[in-house]
């Protein structure tokens, strides 16, 4: 059962670390802002004073290994089975398998991994000295090569030789029960995973495996600081990144190897849970919940899992785990604070600068390499790089990453399943998908979606460009090349991904396949708006095509609040819905309706009594929106401009008929565009339609 937050502290260290030349080591947060420390244990007096107790950390650098063999210890692995988790038990050494990996990266064909030192490109220093190197090693006589490991006197931080912070052991103390950690795990139904659900699954089955004694004690300071002491250690140690064999893969960082990044991801599902949980039935849903509401209750877990983050970047190494961990985390936070909140942002920068870091936006492996390493890291760019649109989209700001940059390939459109099986020979093709990496069997798979909106991405990035220059001048025909290309992108997505009218009512279709094929379908129609939103600014007015677009997306965003079985099981906030496609498209309506020479109908042939319907029907759905909605101020504020606009439409001054119309001090005219009136600051809010 949850308790509230505690803030016992672990068992620490008799006397403070010291460097190597005697003086006695800072705690992190006065080291970081390079200040004088006290030293003094178990928190420094400026720690204690700025209540940061919990970062009040002693770092030290941490020696070498040693050359002598290491002891060959018996760990269990619990890697179960997608039915059931099996227990299995290996003989491994992770000082030896990291020992062999140095060696490996030390082959005279990538002799010089400068990449694992975030040193990558055509233009880094490496570059000339990894020819030369290869060009050394081919002539008789040369010596052997250069590893990139770095040298013995090197500093390195680690969590390894002191004990754990109290932040570590206050986060396993709320490691939920295991029947609120399976609720909420279940709970958490998201279309978009940007990693692999059926791999989190067997995350969680290995915690409660490994270390259920301990959580289903009594949870004293004692026992925790063992589980959190073996954490640290894991977490130190240099995470593999080259697995073939999907069980190496998850063995690398489960049952006894398991690290703070895992626990990181566990409390990042679970918070999803929590997000997933109806507002009406949120409280007594999950015993883990202790009674708290449900503001209270994603602080909570979201300062669970930044604590898991920070102890993992206090470890000095990235990886893609920890990628995936500050996914989520921004995510969360985005769900709490909404996009505009700059503490969103700065998480984001951390999030892409450690995508760049790892050099997931590029990858010389094939196509058609179905490994498990490559399938996660390509799944998890491409959570990344929709994300960075979607707020560049929302916000205005331009985007952290763009496609000129990038070479990775999108992911096979192959299930988690099939993915964390033994993989074929070396070589062989994967017979499970057509050429352009599609599924051949026409199923919605978790990574369909996901591959889908990447593609349509780069796409909208490619729109970005054009939509954020200082001018639109000579823009008319890449525009136009660029809804071309969207329409014979959406036009070659397998048809179980297309939303078609009669979807409602096939019984062959579930409603997430339903719900699934909708938001494909609203986020295709959403580049094509974006496209004639730009064009009708050359052409100053709204064009009959944007009319017709905006009309079809009010229509396909209202199905889900209408249909609330489609939400049923998986994550979404059909609130922020209607923020994210029915307010832009509600806005070009409104400004159609306020030309002055708009009668019974507009210049785009469509009736003025179609368009007011529609805008009726988007006042309703927006003013059913609960108080205790995190958007709630925005729906509010969009609700008022759209009644405004249709009493004035409705019920115009007899002294302003047939004039240009002034509402409660926003001037409008033909020549006003729809983003005067819905201003992207107001669609900063979004929960469900990230992975």
């Amino acid at each position: 059962m949850l308790s509230p937050r505690s803030r016992a502290r672990s068992p620490h260290a008799t006397a403070v670390p010291r460097r190597r030349n005697g003086r006695p080591q800072a705690c992190e947060p006065c080291r970081g802002r390079k200040v004088g420390c006290d030293h003094q244990l178990p928190v420094c007096s400026r720690c204690r004073k700025g209540r940061i107790e919990h970062k009040c950390i002693y770092m030290v650098a941490k020696n070498p290994p040693s050359p002598t063999p290491p002891r060959t210890r018996e760990l269990p692995s619990n890697l179960p089975s997608p039915d059931r988790p099996a227990r299995t038990r290996i003989v491994t050494s992770p000082r030896t398998a990291r020992q062999g990996h140095a060696a490996i990266d030390a082959r005279p064909s990538e002799s010089v991994r400068y990449e694992a030192l975030g040193y990558m490109g055509a233009t880094s220093f490496s570059i000339d000295l990894e020819e030369a190197q290869r060009r050394l090693m081919s002539m008789p006589g040369a010596e052997g090569p250069v590893s990139s490991v770095p040298p013995s006197d090197a500093p390195s931080l680690s969590l390894r030789d002191f004990n754990p912070p109290a932040a570590a052991i206050n986060v396993i103390r709320n490691i939920p029960d295991r029947a609120s950690s399976y609720y909420l795990f279940e709970t958490y139904r998201n279309i978009h995973d940007a990693w692999c659900r059926l791999a989190a699954r067997w995350l969680l089955h290995s915690l409660w495996d490994t270390f259920g004694d301990i959580l289903e004690g009594d949870r004293s300071d004692e026992s925790l600081s063992v589980m959190a002491k073996k954490l640290c250690r894991n977490t130190s140690s240099v995470l593999r990144e080259d697995h073939k064999d999907p069980k190496e893969w998850f063995n690398e960082f489960s049952g006894h190897n398991m690290r703070w990044e895992c626990i990181g991801i566990l409390f990042a599902y679970w918070s999803s849970g929590l997000l997933s949980l109806p507002r009406e039935t949120f409280k007594g849903s999950c015993k883990a919940l202790n009674d708290m509401d449900r503001r209270s209750a994603l602080e909570f877990y979201k300062e669970l899992v930044a604590d898991c983050a920070n102890l993992c970047w206090n470890a000095g190494s990235g990886n893609t785990l920890l990628c995936f961990l500050l996914f989520k985390r921004s995510l969360l936070q985005s769900n709490i604070g909404g996009d505009g909140d700059i503490r969103h942002f700065r998480l984001h920068g951390d999030l892409v600068a450690l995508t760049t870091y790892l050099g997931l936006h590029t990858s010389s492996a094939a196509f058609g390499d179905r490994s498990v390493s490559v399938q996660i890291r390509r799944r998890l760019f491409a959570g990344v790089f929709n994300i960075d649109k979607l707020i560049a989209i929302f916000t205005g700001r331009p985007p952290l990453l763009s496609r000129r940059f990038i070479s990775v390939s999108e992911p096979l459109d192959i299930s988690d399943e099939e993915l964390l099986q033994v993989p074929p020979r070396q070589g062989a093709p994967y017979a499970g998908i057509d050429r352009a990496g599609w599924s051949l069997g026409n199923k919605i798979l978790h990574v369909s979606p996901l591959r889908a909106r990447l593609m349509m991405a780069y796409t909208r990035d490619s729109i970005l460009e054009i939509a954020l220059r200082n001018t639109l001048m000579a823009c008319e025909a890449p525009l136009l090349e660029l809804k071309q290309q969207a329409n014979r992108m959406y036009d070659g997505f397998p048809s179980s991904l297309k939303y078609a009218a009669d979807d409602l009512l096939n019984p062959a279709l579930d409603h997430v396949q339903v719900y699934t094929r909708l938001h494909i379908t609203l986020e295709h129609l959403h580049n094509v708006f974006f496209v004639e939103r730009l064009l009708s600014k050359m052409q100053e007015g709204v064009t009959a095509e944007l009319v017709r677009i905006s009309l079809e997306i009010i229509e396909l965003s209202l199905i889900p609040f209408t249909n609330r079985q489609l939400t049923t099981g998986v994550m979404c906030d059909i609130d922020w819905l209607l923020m994210a496609y029915g307010a832009p498209a509600g806005g070009v309506l409104c400004m159609e309706l306020l030309r002055p020479a708009a009668a019974s109908s507009g210049a785009s042939g469509v009736k003025k009594s179609t368009m007011i319907q529609s805008l009726s029907m988007l006042v309703g759905c927006l003013n059913a929106v609960p108080p205790d909605a995190p958007n709630y101020g925005v729906s509010a504020t969009l609700k008022k401009i759209i009644e405004q606009v249709l009493d004035r439409v409705l019920d115009p001054p007899a002294e302003t008929t047939g004039q240009e119309f002034s509402v409660e001090g926003w001037e409008t005219d033909f020549l006003v565009d729809a983003a005067d009136l819905f201003n992207s600051d107001l669609l900063d809010t979004f929960d469900w339609f990230r992975p």
